[in-house]
């Protein structure tokens, strides 16, 4: 146990001069700040845990229209240089003596933007079950609990190294600074097989979400947005001065606040025996009309998640996504939707996953030099082997299949293509 104290004068000091114009220092800073210092107040332990990733791969594609997003291409699946390092994540978190906790997870990555930044920062209060319910409140920077398939450290995946569709753009776009509660009715105390949990979440900071789907489209990768931090993506001719959408830049800062309204989510999570389940609905609730260097996105979509044990070494996880996002008044509206099934088999110390994915986006909108309509599907398998208790191999292999209709405003760029990506993967896990 070690005790930490510090007024609140020393950390009014230490906050970033007000003119400073790096968002994603500012932004890191405060979520730092939100989740620890109330936890300097009592005694506390500190925790401290890490994953990092190192890569062989194929060389990526040569060609302008192939090449990832961030260099703006129109690529949808993430490819590396022969070899590099992947994300690497460190996680803190502090347990005091009280029902308060708290967690930083911090990132450093090569891409999209190179540097350090921070994923996620929350302050927890988790008191004591009251008559058998558990009554649990977060404040922060975070995820909704939706996905079953980034459950390991840090919001990563225990499967692959690439991320489902689903869980590429959630981790690219859906996190807010925000509040959430919820409620647990935990199984073994009415002596029923049933757990259920309802979850209610009300936050900010998230208006930008759905520029990536409206243009890029989903795509497969394993990299998180921190805080503050800018996902590029292609000059459409569609977009910029001059164009049909003058005011629309070829990048996202999707953790901005334009409109001042408050968005919401609501869950429910059911676990009976081996079948887990996660039902949510997300909306932004921002207002379309706004344009403060960005426009503001009404974003909002359900999402269905199931993980089933079959049996001690086949797990099958699957997951749906579907929703509607919008922009000015009829400037860009488009419906999406994106869905995979994963099948997992451990066999002593091997471990083989293998993964589906399905998505699409449909233009709704009457702007017709600016088709939004896109379509995909991929396939991932991974074959894993620990070295030690601290040091996994993999060999992973991905394919994506797209047709993106915005890529015949380039001449002579294919509409619909293939893209696979090879690599070795040494992954390193930690805890202090």
């Amino acid at each position: 146990m070690v005790k930490f104290g510090l007024p609140v004068s020393k950390i009014q000091g230490m906050l970033p001069d007000k003119k400073q114009k790096d968002n994603s220092m500012r932004c890191s800073f405060i979520a730092l700040v939100l989740s620890f210092y109330p936890m300097t107040l009592t005694a506390a332990e500190l925790s401290i845990a890490g994953r990092g990733e190192f890569y062989l791969s194929q060389t990526p594609d040569s060609e302008p229209y192939a090449r990832p997003w961030w260099q703006k291409g129109t690529g949808q699946l993430a490819q590396q240089k022969q070899f590099s390092a992947g994300p690497q994540y460190l996680v803190s978190r502090l347990d005091t003596d009280s029902a308060w906790s708290a967690q930083l997870h911090a990132q450093w990555h090569r891409t999209p933007e190179a540097g350090f930044g921070i994923t996620e920062g929350w302050l927890q209060y988790s008191p004591l079950p009251w008559s058998g319910y558990r009554f649990r409140s977060r404040i922060g920077y975070f995820y909704p609990s939706l996905s079953l398939e980034n459950t390991d450290i840090a919001w990563t995946s225990p499967y692959s190294s690439n991320f489902s569709a689903a869980n590429s753009w959630i981790a690219e776009e859906i996190k807010a600074r925000g509040v959430e509660i919820s409620l647990s009715r935990p199984g073994r105390f009415f002596h029923t097989e049933h757990s259920h949990q309802a979850v209610v979440g009300l936050f900010q900071g998230n208006d930008p979400a759905g520029s990536l789907l409206a243009w890029r489209g989903f795509a497969i990768h394993p990299y998180q947005t921190a805080l503050g931090e800018r996902v590029d993506f292609a000059r459409y001719l569609s977009i910029g001065p001059g164009s049909a959408i003058p005011n629309q830049p070829s990048w996202v800062e999707p953790n901005r606040e334009l409109d001042q309204r408050t968005g919401y989510y609501l869950g429910w999570h059911w676990l009976y025996q081996q079948t887990e389940l996660r039902l949510y609905h997300y909306d932004n609730k921002a207002d379309p009309l706004v344009l403060t260097n960005q426009y503001g996105w009404r974003s909002k979509f359900t999402n269905l998640a199931i993980q089933h044990q079959w049996t001690e070494q086949l797990r099958l996880v699957a997951q749906w996504l579907r929703g509607d996002t919008q922009m000015g008044a009829d400037v860009v509206k488009a419906g999406y939707q994106a869905w995979f099934l994963l099948v997992n088999y451990q066999a002593n110390d091997w471990q083989g996953t293998v993964r589906y994915d399905s998505f699409w986006v449909k233009d709704r909108d009457q702007t017709q030099a600016d088709d939004n309509n896109g379509d995909g599907d991929s396939w991932t398998l991974r074959l894993a082997y620990p070295l030690t208790e601290q040091l996994s191999s993999a060999l992973e292999y991905s394919i994506v299949n797209s047709s993106q209709a915005n890529r015949a405003q380039w001449a002579g760029w294919p509409v619909e293509f293939s893209q696979r990506s090879l690599r070795f993967t040494l992954t390193y896990q930690f805890a202090l």
